[in-house]
């Protein structure tokens, strides 16, 4: 008979969480997290473990854990894909089990892609050139105020918009207002690295770079202009990065120093961190969506497809109890990416039970890859060959635990279905 695997996500799915419920269905962990640890060795020193927990009832429970040892090498979702393939075939993924990982791959950098901007209404801007800064894959967070006499930093202007910069010169510092190309999808609650404790924080009280409109603002010291050239003090910009306008810095108006003119510091009243920015120090920012982080994908694709290939389950034969509980509730807690997938593979989902994410966009994505049919969870049979069942980080009043089952598919089971929407 096929071995048949039933998914419940009655409080959400995350890439971790998913792992870690293998493991309680039997895959030997150490092999497992081997086979990740050795996958991520072109991207850095990770080390990858487990923790056993039990759930109230006794049931144990798993928790996934991955940590890169050093900052290593960022990668977009793009990039991730020639890593996937190499790491498929040197951990011996079969074809079946690899086209599913790739599948999870291109699903969730396809809606990562296309929802950097906000639905509803769209205009358009025009390039009018580019920024020119060492960084092509790392970029401060706040640009360093030391001189550049290296001439580093520079904005290159498309030659037809030359005749603008007349005038420019007689100001000391400009605003350079940028497109961010490399930004990703968005959440509308981010969790800042600001204070001693972070908390969620609405995107728009933040500097993130990953917003509907992903529009940069920097201010700049202007160093002189060659033709098209703009010199400037450094730039906390990636090499090549469009520039959409230039707009000069008028102190008497930009940087009053009247009491009742000059602004506060809100919510970031206090923050050591703040004086970093402040003094231009350069510093590193833990991710804001660590669940998100490529690597940490990858890996989490690579555990997926191993486990589900020793446990010989049949990708044909996967059930999924619906609705799919996303989290939310008052919290707008949902990412765009998630919104996404869940809208364009007709994946039934519900909001609750709790106010925070619960399905993420790593999780949507396996789950859209993976294809099941959907049964209402009331007709979910209690008889399974084994239990699975994986932790997620959140604390809540009810474990945050998505569970896995293993069972002999019968003669009448429910077999794939499309989607309503996409075809997987």
């Amino acid at each position: 008979m096929k071995r048949a695997l039933w998914i419940d996500p009655a409080m959400g799915m995350a890439g971790d969480m998913f792992v870690a419920a293998l493991v309680g269905l039997g895959v030997p962990q150490h092999e497992m997290l081997a086979t990740m640890q050795a996958a991520g060795e072109h991207l850095g020193w990770v080390d990858v473990h487990t923790h056993l927990d039990f759930l109230p009832d006794g049931t144990p429970a798993y928790r996934l854990h991955v940590a890169w040892l050093g900052q290593g090498e960022p990668l977009t979702l793009d990039d991730a894909r020639d890593y996937l393939d190499t790491a498929l075939t040197q951990t011996g993924i079969g074809s079946a089990y690899a086209d599913f990982a790739r599948r999870a791959l291109v699903i969730l950098s396809d809606a990562e892609r296309d929802n950097k901007f906000a639905p509803g209404e769209r205009v358009s801007l025009a390039v009018i050139g580019r920024a020119h800064t060492p960084y092509h894959h790392t970029a401060p967070y706040q640009p360093a105020r030391v001189d550049s006499a290296d001439d580093a930093f520079y904005v290159e202007l498309d030659p037809k918009y030359t005749a603008g910069l007349t005038s420019l010169e007689t100001f000391s510092h400009i605003f350079i207002i940028t497109y961010l190309d490399r930004s990703q999808g968005y959440h509308l609650m981010v969790t800042p690295p600001w204070k001693d404790r972070p908390q969620p924080r609405g995107l728009f009280a933040t500097r993130s770079p990953n917003r509907p409109s992903a529009l940069g603002l920097t201010r700049a010291r202007l160093y002189r202009i060659e033709g098209n050239r703009i010199y400037t003090g450094p730039l906390d910009l990636f090499d090549g990065t469009p520039v959409v306008d230039i707009k000069p810095f008028i102190r008497s108006l930009d940087g009053d120093d009247e009491p009742e003119e000059a602004g506060n510091d809100g919510w970031l009243e206090g923050s050591d961190h703040l004086e970093l920015h402040r003094r231009g120090i350069p510093h590193t920012h833990p991710d804001e969506s660590r669940r998100r982080e490529t690597r940490d994908i990858l890996l989490y694709l690579i555990g997926a497809a191993w486990g589900l290939q020793w446990l010989e389950v049949d990708l044909e034969t996967v059930t999924c109890l619906s609705p799919v509980r996303v989290g939310g509730g008052s919290l707008p807690a949902l990412a765009s990416t998630t919104r996404a997938i869940l809208e364009r593979y007709g994946i039934p989902h519900a909001p609750g039970p709790v106010d925070a994410e619960l399905l993420t966009p790593a999780g949507a994505a396996l789950l859209a890859a993976l294809c099941p049919a959907f049964l209402p969870r009331e007709q979910a049979l209690p008889d399974a060959e084994q239990m699975g069942v994986g932790l997620g980080r959140g604390e809540f009043d009810r474990p945050n635990a998505l569970r896995l089952q293993l069972r002999l598919a019968k003669e009448g089971e429910p077999q794939k279905v499309q989607f309503a929407g996409e075809k997987c």
